[in-house]
């Protein structure tokens, strides 16, 4: 009974908090420098398209680099929709280049400052970790949206689809599972 009660009162403070508001005041830069040294023209991919920011918890999360494996089998849909992304990861650049290199995600991923970004658009969790999830910025920069969360049963695939309005992703797609290492 004791568990009971417990398992009832998690679940009733868990329904009570309320749900994370978007940071619609967050600013993203309008350059980044990715991992390779490239400058990223975030203004211009925020004008021309839908720019979603991917954040990696961090170099040693197997579910992050999973969900970058699942975009990159989405990549003909989501182009489709317009979409552009960059990805976020705290760590080295050498480390951060090495997990682009072994995704083969062909978006730029960012080392340098993404702690500092993620914790503008309200997805640091701490000062070298990241909350896992998406978030995409307007012509203007400005967070628009966002899903948090990222797990072997949820990678918020469906979300961003539905959000960008593209036509929903197959069951396979969404339940494929990728190849999770550590």
């Amino acid at each position: 009974m004791a568990v009971l009660r417990t398992l009832v009162l998690t679940m009733t403070l868990v329904t009570a908090l309320p749900a994370p508001a978007v940071a619609a005041t967050a600013v993203v830069p309008p350059v980044l420098r990715d991992v390779t040294g490239a400058v990223v023209d975030v203004d211009a991919l925020a004008r021309h398209g839908r720019l979603v920011f991917v954040t990696v918890k961090a170099a040693s999360c197997p579910v992050c680099r999973a969900q970058l494996s699942r975009l990159g089998r989405l990549l003909p849909r989501l182009r489709a929709c317009g979409v552009s992304f960059i990805v976020l990861a705290p760590g080295g650049t050498e480390t951060v280049a090495a997990i682009a290199r072994e995704s083969s995600f062909p978006y730029p991923f960012v080392a340098e400052n993404a702690v500092a970004l993620a914790n503008a658009a309200g997805f640091a969790a701490s000062a070298d970790e990241l909350v896992p999830g998406f978030f995409a910025v307007d012509a203007k920069r400005e967070v628009v949206w966002e899903q948090r969360g990222r797990g072997a049963g949820n990678f918020g695939g469906g979300e961003l689809l539905a959000w960008l309005g593209c036509k929903g992703a197959s069951p396979s797609d969404l339940l494929a599972r990728a190849d999770v290492r550590p």
